[in-house]
């Protein structure tokens, strides 16, 4: 995948590449993730190297399309509430992401730029929320087209509709519905399975075969995403469903398809065909 998450990114270009890029109207993906606990068989990068990964696999299905698309810098000082009792699960003040994430839309405007399209890959509730608020005053106080693409259940969860002008929504599959037993939502067999495929260097895969699956409810996600709770109280070793189960077949096709469906979404966006999913409706 490169020699680092700045690969393929517009960090790499010299300033006259990034000028003709800005002159030929291209857009930008901004991935968002963090530094934070992913159980004892993966290192903290996790959420930034998939972060980075989805956009670098959408960017290649955009330009595909003939639509010029450059990657921002990865953005991974982020909010870890929950995982915040985890030695090396980073968080910063509510302020700092913001005002962090709100320079860079001004940072990307003053060039030229006009249309960004957010990507993250943290479900921390207070995370998500200082995105949406960051992108929207971005948006009121410099006039940049910046949109947060938010998958159909993350849509429900934070209690938004198709009537937000700074969102996307993505009708995602695997997470229409909440599943009605274990759940699997982090550092777990999805998770695992992505990076032993991509960055198999991150997983320490005999660990992950020898872990036995959480079972935690319903109940207990909605305490653990909302930052009510302790995630160390609830899952002590820092996963949450059964990366045992990994396969890096199976992340792969995860990637691969997601990749398509966000290019699509985003294709459909620009032209002005998108609509939102009728789930939210």
């Amino acid at each position: 995948m490169g020699y680092s998450i700045f690969d393929e990114t517009m960090v790499d270009l010299t300033w006259p590449e990034i000028e003709k890029a800005v002159e030929q109207g291209a857009i930008i993906l901004l991935p968002t993730g963090v530094i934070e606990e992913h159980g004892p068989h993966m290192g903290l990068g996790v959420d930034t190297y998939c972060s980075y990964l989805r956009c670098k696999m959408v960017r290649r299905n955009l330009e595909k399309k003939n639509i010029k698309t450059l990657i921002a810098p990865p953005f991974y000082w982020g909010i870890n509430n929950v995982t915040g009792s985890f030695p090396g699960s980073f968080t910063v003040r509510k302020e700092t992401m913001k005002n962090g994430l709100y320079d860079i839309l001004a940072s990307l405007k003053r060039w030229g730029i006009t249309t960004v399209f957010n990507i993250n890959w943290h479900g921390d509730h207070e995370h998500n929320f200082t995105i949406l608020e960051a992108v929207k005053e971005a948006r009121i106080d410099t006039g940049i087209r910046a949109y947060c693409v938010l998958d159909d259940y993350d849509a429900k969860r934070f209690g938004l509709t198709e009537r937000e002008a700074h969102v996307i929504f993505w009708k995602n599959p695997r997470k229409t519905k909440l599943p009605s037993k274990r759940l699997e939502i982090h550092a777990d067999m999805t998770e695992t399975s992505v990076m032993t495929s991509y960055f198999p260097d991150e997983v320490k895969a005999e660990i992950a075969r020898g872990l036995r699956p959480t079972n935690l409810t319903i109940d207990d996600l909605m305490v653990w995403r909302q930052g009510w709770g302790d995630a160390k109280k609830m899952t002590p070793l820092g996963y949450f469903g059964d990366p045992g189960r990994f396969d890096p077949a199976i992340g792969k096709q995860i990637m691969e398809e997601d990749a398509r469906s966000l290019a699509n979404l985003i294709e459909a966006f620009l032209n002005g065909t998108y609509k939102a999913p009728k789930i939210l409706v």
